[in-house]
């Protein structure tokens, strides 16, 4: 069986595929792009996420990255505060149209 290294798996395409239409944000953009929904970020989403440690509660996602997947809506990905597992978070940013005329002021290089 020959084996070509210059070219990528099919399960390693797809992912970079996924993952090249992936922006990642700073606090300081997800801050504009939620205005005076940033309050409500902290309060409301970051500290209730889901997370299969016992007992089984809502957790804090902490040490997060946040990217702009390809509909506009914000992921988050971190670990529990409680277990330090992986845990993540989605917002669908991209359905509010006052969310969109933010983020596409936004300039991504």
């Amino acid at each position: 069986m020959v084996v070509n290294n210059f070219l990528p798996s099919p399960a390693k395409s797809i992912r970079h595929k996924y993952m090249a239409k992936k922006k990642e944000l700073t606090d300081e953009q997800l801050r504009f792009i939620l205005g005076d929904d940033w309050q409500w970020f902290n309060d409301e989403i970051l500290t209730n996420c889901f997370c299969t440690c016992e007992p089984r509660e809502l957790r804090t996602i902490v040490d997060y990255k946040i990217a702009l997947n390809k509909f506009n809506d914000v992921e988050l990905t971190g670990k529990c505060n409680h277990c330090g597992g992986p845990i993540g978070r989605y917002v669908e940013t991209g359905e509010s149209e006052e969310y969109l005329k933010r983020i596409k002021k936004l300039d991504f290089k």
